[in-house]
């Protein structure tokens, strides 16, 4: 929230359907309506924020403020200013095994998220619920949804689907048997014939290369590169707050990036607590080890898909 006092009126007509949002947008009460860079998509949401009212931050130019900055889609934040001195990487390689395994030796467990891709659109992937499995005959999950409508998927469609237990990642083919309407609408997928499994080092982390901002304790935000992720965890680089002293494990913060997927840039704001901080070999920078907590259900979706996205493009 910025200070009402700040704010200056904006013209409807300075706001274009189709185009990034020239400054951060704020309701008459200093409530942040629309981040600088976000589209404005549909004549509904032009429409809603006008019925709010339209302002900006009058010092914007001269006092950005980092929760309004669109997330940097760059490789080369921290890069930069480490000169190429040294790459950032995790402290370790992250290997997988591959072993075909049986549907049954799966750890299924209801509730688990899993992902469906279609064969013919394998950029795709639909985010879906485990609620059910009858052996050797079908797999039961929800039905996808999109912006609050069940996606259309016709009965003999085949998908990759893919699922995270623990440090396993799971994959196989399926093919949609049955959309069932009642009492809910839920699908029947076919009985894999088998599945391929791989084994994740480093509690299911992967490389990644993401810039974000990182806010640890009372600390101001400032820039970081996300080096590795997993579902539940990341490791990243960053500057040393204001003083050089690292900050001690347990403090409690949050990790804003920005997340590739689908061919969509998906924003994602992180609780976090500092698990771990050690020299990054450059004396203004430390790598931090961090655990998310309390994800919300739109947050984890998202990660878990960035996740297995790159996981796929490993395999």
């Amino acid at each position: 929230m910025t200070s009402s006092t700040s704010l200056v009126p904006v013209r409807a007509s300075e706001l274009m359907l189709g185009k990034p949002a020239p400054w951060p947008i704020y309701s008459d009460a200093g409530d942040l309506l629309l981040a600088r860079g976000t589209l404005i998509e549909t004549q509904v949401q032009l429409d809603g924020l006008i019925e709010k009212g339209l302002y900006r931050n009058a010092d914007w130019v001269s006092e950005p403020d980092t929760e309004s900055v669109p997330l940097p889609k760059a490789r080369d934040v921290l890069r930069k200013k480490l000169g190429g001195k040294r790459p950032l990487r995790p402290s370790a390689a992250v290997r997988g095994e591959h072993r075909i395994i049986t549907p049954e030796e799966v750890r299924w467990q209801i509730g688990d998220t899993l992902w469906l891709q279609p064969q013919d659109d394998l950029s795709a992937r639909h985010g879906v619920t485990l609620i059910g499995a009858i052996a050797g005959k079908s797999i039961l999950v929800s039905a996808p949804v999109k912006e609050g409508r069940h996606l259309f998927l016709r009965e003999g469609q085949v998908f990759v689907v893919r699922t995270l237990v623990g440090k396993r990642a799971y994959a196989f083919a399926s093919q949609l048997l049955k959309s069932q309407q009642t009492p809910f609408v839920y699908l029947h997928l076919s009985w894999p014939r088998e599945v391929r499994c791989t084994v994740i080092r480093q509690d299911t982390r992967v490389p990644v290369s993401a810039e974000g901002f990182v806010t640890l304790g009372a600390a101001e935000p400032v820039a970081a590169s996300v080096i590795d992720l997993s579902s539940s965890g990341a490791s990243l680089v960053a500057p040393l707050p204001p003083g050089g002293h690292a900050p001690r494990p347990g403090v409690t913060g949050s990790l804003r990036f920005s997340a590739g997927v689908a061919e969509k840039e998906l924003n994602l704001s992180l609780p976090l607590v500092l698990r771990a901080a050690e020299s990054f070999g450059d004396p203004d920078y430390m790598k931090y080890g961090v655990e998310f907590t309390e994800l919300s259900t739109h947050d984890r979706l998202i990660l878990s898909a960035y996740v297995f996205q790159e996981l796929s493009a490993r395999d």
